[in-house]
Parts: C-alpha cells; sequence; structure tokens
C-alpha cells in the first residue's frame, strides 16, 4: 500500500510531500511529489540525491531501504540536506 505524508523540515521553512511505496523486491522507495525549488543550484541527481523512476524522482539512498519507517526516516534525512542545499549550497 502506497502512503502519501508531508514532511516540516527542523528549520521550520518547508514542507516537502513524499509518496511511500513498497517495490516488487520488498524495498521501500519515497517518492518526492513535491519540494521547494532550487533556486539556481544544480539539479543533477547527483548534487541532489535524487533518482528517476517511470517519470518520477525518488530520494537516492546508499542501501535498500526495507520497511516504510525506515523509507520515512530517509525522506526526513534527504529534506533536511535538500534544505540547506538550497539555502547555502551546502552538499550532501
Amino acid at each position: 500500500m502506497n502512503q502519501k505524508a508531508y514532511y516540516r523540515t527542523k528549520d521550520g521553512q518547508s514542507d516537502y510531500l513524499f509518496s511511500f511505496e513498497e517495490q516488487r523486491n520488498g524495498t521501500w522507495l519515497a517518492f518526492i511529489l513535491r519540494q521547494p525549488p532550487y533556486n539556481g543550484r544544480n539539479t543533477g541527481s547527483h548534487p541532489t540525491h535524487r533518482l528517476r523512476k517511470v517519470g518520477r524522482d525518488y530520494v537516492c539512498w546508499n542501501s535498500r531501504l526495507g520497511s516504510q519507517d525506515e523509507a520515512r526516516q530517509i525522506a526526513a534525512l534527504w529534506a533536511d540536506a535538500t534544505q540547506k542545499y538550497i539555502k547555502n549550497g551546502t552538499r550532501f
């Protein structure tokens, strides 16, 4: 079952919307449905840690996510790191 959820960044300045979706192999992806613009920063997949599947961006992580809870935690980390990248260019 897919579930959508908003995440407000720790700085309280932005809301991100994710869809958490279980894949056929039992892993989970956090699809990015809404986020603030990058305001001129590089939007490539490497600096933003995003990948694409079927025309939708999802959070890139270095290991498989085995549960929806794990996907939610990673999405929150990604959103806070993305917020810093947008504000001051800090890479993650």
